[in-house]
């Protein structure tokens, strides 16, 4: 099974950087719990060029980018035991060398880095199942008869389709694609899991 790593939102806590820049140029005092929507920077008057420059900008200061949980070298090294985990990103090449720089500090490994141009192309992807925070991304997913697994952030919660599950914590992933064919229900998605067992 190969497993498609999501980073900003589902690793690195990317977001807590940029409202700090945001709020600090702006006199404001947002928080995460605020981005009730993907979008929310058009609400700011940005452009997604805009928002997406800054956010990459952020990542020159990659030492003070939080992981989202804890232990999460811990839940990436358990992902290792059901798949090949491959990092999958929408990234550019400037913030590339700093987001390695960050899963090397942060301890986290993975077979392959991937870096994709705009977050619906992962869809285009070979994985058998993919993380990721992006309400975009997993719909445009799971349109193509692939796994998703939605990693639970506020701007993700009008997400309601059956075919998506939603997980809390890294960890949670390791059982739901462990148990892949019960959670996801599908006949072709149980025979696809198998085959790539056979193989693997």
């Amino acid at each position: 099974m190969k497993i498609a790593l999501d980073v900003d939102g589902v690793l690195a806590d990317i977001i807590f950087v940029w409202l700090d820049e945001y709020n600090k140029t702006h006199k404001k005092s947002a928080t995460k719990d605020d981005i009730v929507q993907w979008d929310f920077w058009k609400e700011l008057g940005y452009d997604k060029y805009k928002f997406y420059e800054e956010l990459s900008g952020c990542w020159s200061r990659w030492i003070e980018v939080p992981p989202m949980e804890h232990d999460i070298a811990n839940a990436v090294e358990k992902l290792h035991s059901v798949g090949i985990v491959d990092i999958v990103t929408a990234r550019d090449e400037a913030s590339t060398k700093y987001v390695k720089q960050w899963l090397e500090h942060n301890g986290i490994k993975y077979n392959d880095y991937v870096a994709v141009a705009r977050g619906r192309d992962k869809a285009d992807l070979d994985y058998g199942i993919f993380i990721d925070d992006s309400p975009n991304n997993v719909v445009s997913i799971v349109s193509k008869g692939k796994n998703a697994l939605l990693y639970d952030q506020p701007w993700n919660k009008s997400i309601t389709d059956s075919k998506i599950v939603r997980i809390k914590k890294l960890e949670e992933a390791v059982n739901v694609i462990a148990d892949l064919p019960q959670k996801f229900g599908n006949q072709y998605k149980i025979q696809s899991f198998l085959d790539d067992n056979r193989e693997g």
